[in-house]
């Protein structure tokens, strides 16, 4: 398929891949990640794509796909238990006020949206690169780190207002 060909059906399609991304996801930003992450796939299988009618039924099945996935993952309530911490005294006071830091943080940390508790699980739990979680997502890489940046000052906002 050519550039000026795929551009054209995917102006097209558009509206009608974001219609059917809303009937899966509630949340419009989700549903507009969602038509990001379909168009993305069609543009890497572009040249397997014969003409725009097969375009608009790899759509089809592609959004259905990427929605049924992401509702999948927003299902799974990632904790941060599993992270390593450490403490570093045996003194019973200085323990219970770190395993009480550890709560309310993880509190803190579910109170997040799904994008930026699932950026920031990326990020610091399994310790992903930037550019991986640019791959997962979709997006650049100075978008992943704009992200981290507000997931954290989000997360030091809930963070103040818990004291």
């Amino acid at each position: 398929m050519q550039l000026q060909e795929f551009i054209h059906n995917v102006e097209t399609l558009r509206g009608n891949i974001l219609s059917q991304a809303r009937h899966y996801i509630v949340d419009a930003d989700d549903a507009e990640d969602v038509v990001q992450e379909v168009l993305l796939k069609l543009w890497v299988a572009k040249d397997k794509i014969p003409d725009g009618g097969h375009m608009r039924n790899m759509a089809s099945v592609v959004c259905r796909n990427v929605a049924l996935n992401k509702i999948r993952d927003t299902r799974h309530n990632y904790t941060i238990d599993k992270a390593d911490f450490v403490v570093h005294t045996s003194n019973p006071h200085n323990q219970l006020v770190e395993q009480e830091d550890r709560e309310r943080l993880t509190r803190c940390i579910q109170t997040l949206n799904d994008r930026y508790r699932a950026i920031i699980r990326m990020r610091n739990v399994e310790n992903m690169s930037y550019v991986e979680i640019a791959q997962v997502l979709g997006t650049t890489e100075s978008s992943v780190r704009g992200m981290i940046s507000k997931a954290r000052l989000e997360l030091l906002k809930l963070m103040k207002g818990t004291l």
